[in-house]
């Protein structure tokens, strides 16, 4: 696998076993989209990626706060047209139900309102406690349950209703190793959803912040550093900013997430037409080139491989288009006040001086999570006895994990794993390797040994 790690989302176009047994050898993770589909559904997909491969690690995407249409038949606008939308469960056609209070309070005269991925506008030109009138600055479709943005503005509601609760309840049954926090404002957001996640057991999954509304850009340091991964959710961006300042939001996302130390992907719209044509286009390759030499940890594909004819050609483009660039990325390697990244630092670098293969063994996983962050120009192997954690790591730039047996110390972890190495032909005879390991907690427990096997 590549040095940027690969996630596809599972839907419709993915979902059958002969395509998802061929996509899962070309990921390093799958996700699965909460705001779509039964909670069967959702099972049915994370088992049978289980059985294909065990070794991916898998997204949970909770829907988050929103405001969403009731039941109602679809309506069609032209510019110019106006539509009022009330507050109401459900509607025969003639106006649009908005369910929820929070909407009509949060908006003003001017106001834009955004829905289907951004490609429908709207503008307020009146509004009440339970009424609003608003005219089309673009054409387009209406129909129920879709998301409504007011651009610019976040509601004020609770990040976790009982949907999410549902949700997050089954990415614990099923062993899922990352959930995804939507429309995420501030550091509070991310505490509540851990502390769910403690209630319901699963202690064990890491969060992913996705950046995708105003709060989370203004409290931008103050989320990334609350959370264990950062998503560049470009779709909410371009909903919330003029789309010019996506790109300069998305560089900002990534300087801080590296600020940080977390992991960080981008999403949405990589290969958006391969939905319907088996070859990327050329802007979609310098997009995707872009987002590699700015240093991500991961690229997640969305309707590419939900809904897209190509699913299998899609993340075969991705992974040959960031494998061509991703030996040239370049990170600050600012020094820090915490020892376990000035000690990883200093491997990096000792190793790249040197030639030397990085081999770690790790129990945790924080002290891999530093070397990573740092870049690498030479390889990082990760002996790992829990599958668990051998998932999480998949993740990380530059990190290859492999599972090993049950050790009883750290001394016998690493020679597991160089034996392993070898075995599988990742490390050869005459190759230079420094071997490694950190214990967090304690900082006086760790080891560097340079062999040339």
């Amino acid at each position: 696998m590549g040095k940027v790690k690969i996630v596809a989302t599972i839907g419709p176009a993915s979902e059958k076993p002969e395509v998802l047994r061929e996509l899962v050898k070309y990921v390093d993770g799958v996700r699965i989209n909460f705001s779509h589909g039964t909670s069967s559904e959702w099972r049915t997909r994370v088992l049978n990626v289980r059985e294909f491969r065990g070794d991916v690690a898998v997204l949970g995407d909770l829907r988050g706060p929103g405001v969403r249409t009731g039941a109602m038949k679809p309506i069609h606008v032209n510019v110019g047209d106006t539509v009022e939308f009330r507050l109401a469960d459900r509607s025969d056609g003639n106006y649009v139900p908005i369910p929820n209070p929070v909407f009509f309070r949060v908006l003003t005269i001017d106001d834009v309102v955004v829905m289907n991925d951004g490609r429908l506008r709207l503008r307020v030109d009146k509004v009440s406690s339970n009424k609003a009138v608003l005219t089309a600055l673009t054409a387009g479709s209406i129909a129920q349950e879709k998301a409504v943005v007011v651009k610019g503005k976040d509601y004020p509601i609770p990040i976790l209703d009982d949907y999410d609760r549902e949700a997050l309840k089954i990415a614990v049954e099923l062993g899922m190793d990352y959930v995804g926090v939507s429309h995420v404002r501030s550091s509070d957001d991310i505490e509540e959803v851990r502390a769910e996640l403690r209630r319901l057991g699963g202690d064990w999954v890491r969060l992913v912040a996705k950046i995708e509304g105003p709060d989370a850009v203004r409290n931008l340091e103050d989320v990334v550093c609350a959370s264990d991964y950062v998503m560049v959710a470009r779709g909410d961006l371009g909903m919330h900013f003029d789309l010019e300042e996506i790109p300069r939001i998305q560089r900002q996302v990534i300087r801080t997430a590296h600020k940080c130390g977390r992991p960080v992907m981008v999403a949405t719209q990589l290969l958006e037409s391969m939905i319907e044509q088996p070859v990327p286009t050329r802007a979609e390759v310098v997009d995707i080139t872009n987002a590699v030499m700015e240093g991500v940890d991961s690229l997640l594909l969305t309707g590419e491989t939900a809904v897209g004819k190509y699913p299998i050609e899609a993340v075969q483009w991705l992974r040959r288009v960031a494998g061509e660039y991703e030996d040239d990325v370049g990170v600050e390697r600012g020094v820090t006040a915490n020892i376990t990244d000035r000690l990883a630092l200093g491997i990096v670098q000792l190793a790249e001086d040197i030639g030397a293969k990085i081999v770690i063994y790790s129990r945790g996983g924080r002290f891999v999570e530093s070397i990573s962050r740092y870049r690498p120009k030479v390889p990082i192997y990760v002996g790992i006895s829990d599958e668990r954690l051998l998932r999480r790591l998949r993740l990380y730039w530059g990190v290859e994990p492999v599972l090993i047996g049950e050790v009883k110390d750290y001394e016998e972890g690493e020679r597991e794993t160089l034996n392993k190495l070898i075995s599988d032909g990742l490390v050869a005879k005459g190759d230079l390797v420094l071997l490694t390991h950190g214990v967090v907690d304690t900082y006086n427990d760790y080891s560097i040994r340079i062999i040339r096997v």
